[in-house]
C-alpha cells in the first residue's frame, strides 16, 4: 500500500466504514482511535475525518456492528489525550525561538491571531466548545500551550468538551442509525454534517464584519460632527 492509498483510505473511512469493519474486524477500533487522536493531536493532520467519522460510527453501532460503549470510551479518551498532546506541543514551540519561526512557516500568523483572540474573548467556553468549530478545534489547544495557559484549567474544560463532543456526535449517529433514509443516504448525511460544521465559522465571520462596519460608521459620524 503506497502513501496515496493510505491518504485515500483515511479520507474515505467515514463513508466506507461499514466495508472496513467487515475487512479489519476488531482492529477497526484501534484505527478509529488513532484517526480521532491524530486529527486533534497534531496541527498538520486536520484533514482527517472527525465529526463525520464519529457520527458514522454511531450509525453502525445502532445496528450492532460496533459496540456503542466501547466507541464512546474510545473517542472520549482519544480526543482528550489528543488535545493534551497538542497543548504540550504548543508549549514546546513557545520555549524555543527557532521552533516558533519554523511553526510560522506552517501555520499563518493570522490563524494564530484569530485563535488567540477567540481564546481571549471566550476563555473557558472556547476550550470547552472549540472542538465544534473547524480549525479552532486544533488551534485552541495549541494556542493554550503556546501562550502558557495553566494546564490544570485547560484539562478541566478540555475533558468537559470531549464529553459533550463525543456524546453529541456519537449519540446522534446512534439515534439516527435505524432511520432508513439515513442508512440509505449516509454519504449525503455526512456531507450535510460537514457543511454544518462551518456554520459557526460563517456566523462568526458575518458578526465580525457587522461589528467592523458599525465601528466604521461610528467613526464617520464622529468625524462629521
Amino acid at each position: 500500500m503506497g502513501l496515496s492509498d493510505i491518504f485515500e483510505f483515511l479520507r474515505m473511512l467515514d463513508t466506507e466504514l461499514y466495508y472496513y469493519i467487515d475487512k479489519l474486524g476488531l482492529y477497526i477500533y484501534f484505527i478509529l482511535f488513532l484517526i480521532v487522536f491524530g486529527k486533534t493531536g497534531f496541527v498538520i493532520l486536520t484533514f482527517l475525518p472527525g465529526d463525520s467519522l464519529v457520527f458514522a460510527s454511531g450509525t453502525i453501532a445502532a445496528i450492532d456492528q460496533l459496540n456503542f460503549f466501547i466507541l464512546f470510551l474510545l473517542f472520549f479518551i482519544a480526543t482528550s489525550l489528543a488535545d493534551s498532546n497538542n497543548f504540550f506541543i504548543g508549549r514546546m514551540f513557545s520555549k524555543v525561538s527557532s521552533d516558533k519561526a519554523m511553526f510560522l512557516k506552517i501555520i499563518p500568523q493570522t490563524s494564530i491571531d484569530k485563535a488567540s483572540e477567540f481564546l481571549s474573548d471566550y476563555d473557558r467556553v472556547a476550550i470547552t466548545f472549540s472542538r465544534f468549530i473547524p480549525l479552532m478545534r486544533t488551534m485552541t489547544p495549541f494556542i493554550c500551550g503556546f501562550t502558557s495557559y495553566p494546564y490544570k484549567n485547560f484539562i478541566r474544560f478540555n475533558v468537559m468538551g470531549a464529553f459533550f463532543w463525543t456524546s453529541i456526535w456519537l449519540g446522534t449517529g446512534f439515534a439516527l442509525g435505524n432511520v432508513a433514509w439515513v442508512e440509505g443516504n449516509l454519504l449525503f448525511t455526512l456531507s450535510l454534517i460537514t457543511m454544518m460544521m462551518f456554520i459557526p465559522s460563517i456566523y462568526g465571520f458575518l458578526n465580525q464584519f457587522r461589528k467592523k462596519h458599525l465601528h466604521e460608521e461610528e467613526l464617520k459620524q464622529e468625524a462629521n460632527r
